[in-house]
């Protein structure tokens, strides 16, 4: 089995359960932001792992990211960098909080960003509609890959899934594959046949090396949407943001619509292209990369034990035959000259 020779045997399986690995409790959190910002925090909501509501008594609310001690702090900082980036261009993407967002509590980096009030749930499809919908998400992320400074390289690498790997989509997959190594001894002999799929679909994958590239939020899809009446579709979840082959998240966004109703991949492309024309080989590699991601997300559950293998090899052999479908509806889109 091939393995990336900057992983030693179980680091990729050691590091992906210390990016989980558990924060500080909500009351030493409140502590450190009220002590650092000079704040009254009056409440702490855990919105996912690591993510927090603060409520405070100096004003709107905020988000605090508290990340593992794993990730590093300059990590922290380059999210902030980003962000700040992103409001100097009017992007629409959660601002931060202070001019000094980024601390450290007990190793955990810590970064503070307003929270953006969505609307009620009942109400969100209809704004996002008003808004422009599908089709403006893929305006959005035509507009931020329109950046010229998401090409430099200066930038640091980006694009990889946080939980997984800091660095780019290449990191990523790398990743998984290490990854997928480290659980090879513990397979049971029925489950070899599945974990053997798990890896045929992992090394079939494109990762994009040599594309075009722009500046990538790792996660670009609804679910990190935030639908506001007054801000409309508002980013979130920065973490990990960096440049990249463009074509990433373009491939992600338009698998996880396309799964849902193969109509929607047209919206997602139309407004896409708007803004950007993509490049003959990204065209022909779109295929190959639409299913990248769910399929690093398939090894991951089940190397951490969430999946069987079953439903591991399951899900990247339904992944594939869903991108096949979505190449098909958006590469007469994406490849139009007009």
């Amino acid at each position: 089995m091939q393995t990336d020779e900057r992983w030693s045997a179980g680091s990729a399986l050691r590091d992906a359960r210390l990016r989980l690995a558990a924060r500080p409790a909500p009351d030493d959190l409140a502590q450190h932001l009220g002590e650092r910002y000079g704040l009254a925090v009056t409440g702490l909501t855990e919105l996912d792992l690591g993510v927090y509501r603060v409520d405070h008594a100096g004003g709107p609310a905020w988000v605090a990211r508290v990340f593992p001690p794993i990730r590093p702090h300059t990590a922290a900082a380059g999210d902030a960098q980003i962000l700040q980036l992103l409001a100097d261009r009017g992007y629409g993407s959660e601002r931060l909080a202070r001019p000094d967002p980024v601390s450290e509590t007990d190793g955990h980096a810590v970064v503070v960003t307003e929270y953006v009030d969505g609307v009620p749930r009942s109400e969100r499809r209809e704004v996002i509609r008003e808004v422009g919908g599908l089709r403006r998400l893929g305006e959005m992320l035509g507009e931020l890959h329109a950046m010229r400074d998401g090409a430099d390289p200066a930038f640091r690498p980006g694009g990889g899934w946080h939980h997984l790997v800091d660095g780019s989509p290449q990191d990523e997959i790398s990743a998984a594959r290490q990854l997928l190594a480290d659980c090879e001894a513990s397979v049971a002999d029925a489950d070899h046949e599945h974990y053997e799929t798990l890896h045929r679909e992992l090394y079939d994958l494109d990762d994009g090396a040599g594309l075009p590239e722009a500046l990538l939020h790792p996660d670009f899809v609804l679910a990190n949407v935030v639908a506001s009446r007054e801000q409309g579709m508002v980013l979130v979840d920065w973490t990990g943001t960096g440049r990249g082959p463009r074509l990433w998240p373009l491939a992600f966004l338009l698998f996880a619509e396309g799964a849902r109703d193969p109509r929607r991949v047209d919206l997602v492309a139309a407004g896409y292209r708007r803004h950007i024309a993509l490049e003959a080989d990204e065209i022909s590699r779109l295929e190959h990369m639409i299913p990248a991601r769910p399929v690093v997300l398939d090894v991951w559950n089940y190397c951490l034990g969430r999946v069987s293998a079953h439903q591991a090899a399951h899900a990247a052999t339904a992944a594939r035959a869903t991108a096949e479908v979505v190449a098909a509806r958006a590469v007469p889109i994406v490849a139009s000259r007009g």
